[in-house]
């Protein structure tokens, strides 16, 4: 079973303690990446590279991800030489959002096929080999006019050189599985990782689920709101996840993306789980109890 994890750059001394906190924890279910997020027009460009490099130092294989819309191809090239610099040939390419209020100029980039495309350009002219990431959406882009023209964007990022593509969360099976049924139907062979949210906050998921077209069923968030202790929460969001993984797996996905919203002890049970530790996991729970 093959897990990578997704962590954003902290912006307090608290929150950097609990990021190498669950960085350390995460390590230990040998990841086959980690990815570190990055903002509009590049907003957190400067607390992704420190981030970045501090983790490389661990040796835990690292992506970076790289928003284009708004940059040009030359601030962009700039970015990709200075992350070549530092060794880090696995980019997570996405078109992210332009700046509150700025408007995309001509010369600037727009869709994140136009990044993958200029990845390879720089790949190829450097003679060294980069592993790109995109993302997909089985519940279609918020901004897709359709559910096909979603399809089709996918294909073009994949057919441009993105070497897999990693999905948004999702807490349907059927509807992940009905999907991928789609994209092998148009030819596409690359990995599609199914990427997973464990839920913290239900609340939250669901309010953040809204901005990004992810549907979160309303059964899942009754079971969540008839408890109201933390134990039972917590159990009950590591079965919710453990069994959608559990799920898939057994429709042949053997690789998960967890976003972790820099919290370690969720992600960790299930992978625990996932990769048949389950001693660790009762351990945990039973000293909890």
């Amino acid at each position: 079973m093959k897990l990578s994890f997704e962590f954003f750059p902290p912006r307090s001394t608290a929150q950097q303690q609990r990021f190498w906190r669950t960085l350390g924890t995460l390590e230990t279910l040998s990841p086959e990446f980690v990815s570190i997020t990055w903002g509009a027009l590049g907003t957190d460009q400067s607390a992704s590279l420190e981030l970045l490099s501090e983790v490389q130092k661990t040796g835990v294989p690292i992506a970076a991800h790289l928003t284009c819309c708004g940059q040009t191809e030359a601030a962009m090239s700039q970015t990709l030489s200075g992350l070549r610099a530092k060794g880090i040939e696995h980019i997570v390419a996405l078109r992210g959002d332009a700046a509150e209020g700025q408007a995309v100029a001509d010369n600037h980039m727009k869709h994140a096929v136009d990044l993958v495309r200029l990845i390879g350009r720089e790949s190829e002219n450097n003679q060294c080999v980069t592993e790109i990431s995109v993302a997909a959406y089985p519940e279609i882009h918020p901004d897709a006019a359709s559910a096909k023209d979603d399809l089709y964007y996918l294909q073009q990022k994949l057919d441009a050189g993105a070497t897999r593509a990693l999905t948004q969360f999702f807490f349907n099976a059927d509807s992940y599985l009905r999907w991928r049924d789609k994209v092998t139907a148009v030819g596409i062979k690359q990995d599609i990782v199914p990427g997973i949210l464990p839920i913290h906050d239900i609340q939250k998921v669901v309010s953040f689920s809204e901005k990004c077209g992810a549907n979160v069923p309303q059964a899942l968030i009754e079971s969540f709101n008839s408890y109201s202790d933390k134990e039972s929460l917590y159990q009950l969001a590591i079965q919710q996840s453990y069994e959608l993984c559990q799920t898939l797996h057994q429709e042949g996905v053997d690789e998960f993306h967890f976003y972790t919203l820099n919290q370690s002890d969720l992600a960790w049970q299930v992978g625990c789980l996932l990769k048949g530790k389950e001693k660790f996991v009762d351990l945990i729970l039973d000293s909890a109890a």
